[in-house]
């Protein structure tokens, strides 16, 4: 995605520098841009390999990027995941909502590779302006088959995905959900956290009945078991309500939100 599209959807910043439990955390959230004289009279604040560098050279514990961007500039996104990639540290990244474009190949500079529940990734051609003769749109498209080319081989090498079906997933613009980043090769694995179901031990069992005494404990378990019965015996009877009336398909289209 072009960068001046990022900043009209209004794609928001964030650069958090942190440290928790012995891991150096890095909160990425915004456009993959060099800052250049229009961003500092804008005051646009970028993703950026000088500010990245910055914040890590110095350090030699475990590191966790976290990232969230629609992508921006493909020559700064090489430069950050090259650094990235031959940090002396373990890299993990972590994609949180989205990784497209620039931003996806940053991702894939982690040892590791995180795609949070509901996350995305996305991979495409690179795409630039030109004007002149025709001399000069042949040089534009010569550069854009190398870039596509340096492209091609980062994917490779983090998917093993041969490179005639990464030029189709990359002509096509391909979105790729959590599950299929993994699948493809794009990720490791997909981080989902889930509520612990409740198990009763046979030990928790004893403390609870030692706690209320052996009698209402007695009585307790007999009501549970009674309301279970019943409860099985709901489910086996059949279901003599009328299905409900489906609604009738009209014409013309809603709006879709996303």
């Amino acid at each position: 995605m072009k960068r001046e599209q990022l900043i009209k959807n209004g794609m928001k910043y964030e650069f958090k520098n942190e440290v928790q439990s012995d891991t150096h955390i890095l909160t990425l959230s915004g456009v993959v841009a060099k800052p250049d004289l229009w961003d500092m009279i804008m005051e646009n604040e970028t993703i950026n390999a000088q500010d990245i560098a910055s914040a890590l050279d110095d350090v030699e514990t475990d590191i966790l990027v976290r990232i969230n961007s629609g992508g921006g500039d493909v020559f700064e996104g090489i430069e950050i995941y090259n650094y990235l990639k031959n940090h002396p540290s373990k890299v993990t990244v972590e994609v949180t909502a989205v990784a497209a474009s620039a931003a996806s190949i940053i991702t894939m500079a982690g040892d590791e590779v995180i795609m949070d529940t509901g996350s995305s990734l996305m991979i495409h051609e690179a795409s630039t302006f030109a004007w002149g003769n025709k001399g000069e749109l042949k040089k534009a498209i010569n550069a854009l088959e190398t870039i596509d080319g340096s492209l091609a081989d980062i994917y490779n090498e983090r998917t093993g995905i041969d490179k005639a079906e990464l030029d189709e997933l990359l002509t096509g613009e391909t979105w790729f959900t959590a599950d299929e980043a993994v699948e493809k090769g794009f990720a490791d694995r997909k981080s989902s956290r889930r509520a612990p179901e409740m198990v009763e031990t046979p030990e928790e069992e004893e403390n609870f009945e030692a706690a209320i005494g052996s009698g209402q404990f007695d009585e307790l378990k007999e009501m549970f078991n009674t309301l279970k019965a019943d409860i099985d015996a709901m489910k086996e009877q059949p279901n003599e309500n009328p299905k409900p009336k489906e609604p009738q398909a009209k014409s013309g289209f809603g709006r879709f939100l996303f």
